[in-house]
C-alpha cells in the first residue's frame, strides 16, 4: 500500500493491493468497507477510483481516495463517480 496525504484536496490518496483466495472477487462495496476499517474512516469518506483484476491472479490493484469528509468528495469528484458510490442520485430515474 501507498499512502499520500493531499491536504489541497483535503484527502489521502492511497494504492492498494488486495489478495483473495478461492473466492469470487471482491465487490467494491466490499473493498471500500476493508479500506476504510484499515484507516480509520467512515465509508462514505472512501471513494474508489479504479480495481484492476488480472487474469488468473487473485489479486487486485487499485486506487483510492479518502477525503476528510463527504463534502469534500461531492464538490471534487465527478457525477459518475459520486452515483457509483451511492453518493448522488442519477438524473432521470
Amino acid at each position: 500500500m501507498e499512502k499520500k496525504e493531499n491536504p489541497l484536496l483535503h484527502r489521502t490518496e492511497i494504492k492498494f493491493r488486495v489478495k483473495f483466495q478461492k473466492e469470487k472477487t471482491p465487490s467494491r462495496a466490499e473493498v471500500r468497507e476493508m479500506i476504510a476499517k484499515n484507516f480509520s474512516s467512515k465509508n462514505e469518506n472512501v471513494i474508489i477510483d479504479h480495481m484492476r483484476t488480472s487474469f488468473g491472479l487473485h489479486l487486485i490493484n487499485g486506487y483510492s481516495k479518502i477525503y476528510e469528509n463527504v463534502d469534500f468528495a461531492k464538490r471534487i469528484e465527478p457525477d459518475y463517480i459520486l452515483i457509483r458510490h451511492g453518493l448522488k442520485e442519477k438524473k432521470g430515474e
